[in-house]
Formats: C-alpha cells, structure tokens, sequence
C-alpha cells in the first residue's frame, strides 16, 4: 500500500470514528434531555399537585405547574447563554 493510500484509509476511519463519536454524543443528549424532562415533571408535580381527588388539576394546582415549568425555563435559557459566553468571551451577551 502506498503513502498515499495509507493516508486515504486512516482518513477514512477517523470519519468514522468522527461519525460514531457524533451518534454517541447525540445519544447522551438524548438520555440527557429525557432524564431532565423526567426530573422537572416529578419536581413540579410533588410541589404543586395536593389533591388526588380528581382527574384535573385544580386552579391553584395548574397555576403552580405552570409557574414551575416556566422558572425551570428561565433557569435553563439563562445558563444554557453563560456557558455559551463562557465557551465564547468574544460575545456581548454578558458584560463581567
């Protein structure tokens, strides 16, 4: 095999490396996202749900769910932009 075929075969198995790696990490992000789904559901249902006495939420109950979910979402966006500041310094989203 010649230099330049040897150089074309390792090419091709760092793609594939490359291509198992990007399934892999979108797979974590997937276990990732359903854990933390399954997290927020359990923390704001043991929070705001009281009543086992009817099949829907009660006012105060769907009001306490949604206040839950919409904190956890402020809380999620405002990180997920710090760690994009702090992967990037050179973005105005923040001024330290």
């Amino acid at each position: 095999m010649n230099t330049t075929a040897a150089a074309m075969a390792a090419g091709g198995g760092e793609e594939e490396d490359q291509a198992r790696m990007e399934a892999v990490a979108g797979k974590l992000q997937t276990r990732d996202a359903i854990r933390l789904y399954n997290w927020v559901s359990h923390r704001c249902f043991s929070d705001c749900v009281t009543s086992f006495y009817r099949r829907t939420l009660g006012k105060k109950e769907e009001d306490c769910v949604r206040s839950c979910v919409s904190k956890f979402l402020l809380l999620s966006s405002a990180s997920a932009a710090r760690f994009a500041h702090l992967a990037d310094p050179s973005s105005a989203a923040f001024d330290d």
